[in-house]
């Protein structure tokens, strides 16, 4: 066997359920997928904890199992010594409560956190593989330079939403790797940015695989109210959503719109002419499932991407199994180039919602 790799873990918070949680505790106590169990290949060898909750994990975890905890980033990188020598760095930069800019984004400290990971490395002339959760960061300006750096410093990069690492129902993905793809469309969870991340995740994973690759986003347009209903229920996009309303059993699809509280409805434009179309359905819907249409006279293609809403978050598992591969290999399943997409994507969608217009992305225009 192999030795295990040492990382430390940089993370806003850590309580129950939390993504510190169905991540780190697998790497601490180990997990099972399908039954079988796994011990993670993965030593933390030094914690960093930005904010503590009265249910705060961290400490009694860290005291349990020998785990060193500092007071800063860069004391966790160098162990509480002089020298930078980790073998990989995970951040989980998701929770809390930091500044929310004016368009409603929660200024989660992503950027910051990989800042003083990248200036501890570049000290030490010393580069490992870089995890870091939900993204690259939030806005543009930091999405930007963190995929300018990653480039320019050739780091090895992972991030990921665990949505494409669900089980999927039908179990053959519907449409297979070099098919071509007019149209997709999904639900999004919750809360507009923090679910829309994993819903564009889900999407793209299977938009990338298309016909002729990649060639980026050019632009992005949220309707909100009546505005949202009227272009979900159009002539464009009303099979596509009633075929993945009636996959998902909604009682009554074309009433489901009239229903929401706050009814948003996102479409993409890629460059290429794929649309993906998004409506936001809060809490009346707790599936990951989308609806893929090869040819525009084709009916669409329905698939769930499912998720164990409880413990033990199965397809977490499946994506710390992936995570641990890549701290050990720096390789991962997809491009880097996907994370600029989803994330860019995102703080596009919420960009188009407060200035209420089509917002174009000449950044997203990435071939792969």
């Amino acid at each position: 066997m192999k030795r295990k790799k040492r990382v430390a873990v940089i993370i806003t918070e850590y309580w129950e359920d939390s993504h510190a949680d169905v991540f780190i505790t697998k790497m601490i106590k180990g997990f099972s997928v399908n039954g079988v169990k796994y011990e993670s290949t993965l030593e933390i060898a030094a914690m960093y904890v930005d904010l503590f909750q009265e249910t705060d994990l961290s400490r009694d975890l860290a005291v349990q199992y020998g785990i060193p905890m500092f007071s800063t980033v860069e004391q966790a990188l160098k162990c509480g010594g002089d020298t930078f020598n980790l073998d990989g760095i995970v951040i989980i930069g998701e929770h809390g409560e930091y500044p929310t800019n004016e368009f409603g984004q929660m200024m989660y400290p992503r950027r910051e956190f990989f800042e003083i990971c990248l200036n501890v490395m570049l000290k030490a002339d010393r580069i490992v593989p870089v995890f870091t959760d939900k993204g690259f960061a939030i806005v543009r300006e930091d999405i930007e330079w963190m995929y300018e750096q990653v480039n320019k410093h050739e780091i090895p990069f992972m991030s990921s939403s665990s949505i494409p690492f669900c089980f999927q129902y039908p179990t053959q993905l519907p449409i297979p790797s070099g098919a071509p793809l007019q149209r997709m469309f999904g639900f999004i969870l919750t809360d507009v940015e923090k679910y829309g991340y994993h819903t564009l995740e889900m999407l793209q994973s299977i938009a990338e695989r298309r016909a002729y690759g990649e060639s980026g986003i050019k632009s992005i347009v949220a309707y909100e109210g009546e505005k949202a209903i009227e272009h979900l229920l159009n002539e464009e996009w009303l099979a596509i959503y009633r075929a993945l309303g009636g996959f998902i059993n909604l009682n009554d699809v074309d009433a489901f719109p009239h229903s929401l509280d706050r009814p948003v409805f996102i479409v993409v434009n890629y460059a290429d002419g794929l649309q993906a179309g998004m409506l936001y359905a809060n809490e009346e819907i707790n599936k990951f499932a989308a609806a893929f249409q090869i040819y525009e006279t084709e009916q669409p293609l329905c698939t769930e991407f499912y998720c164990q809403w409880q413990k033990p978050f199965v397809h977490s598992a499946i994506f710390v199994l992936e995570l641990e591969r890549f701290i050990h290999t720096g390789r991962t399943l997809y491009p880097l180039e996907r994370s600029l997409l989803t994330t860019g994507a995102n703080d596009a969608i919420m960009k188009s919602l407060y200035y209420k217009k089509e917002i174009e992305t000449p950044y997203l225009l990435v071939n792969y």
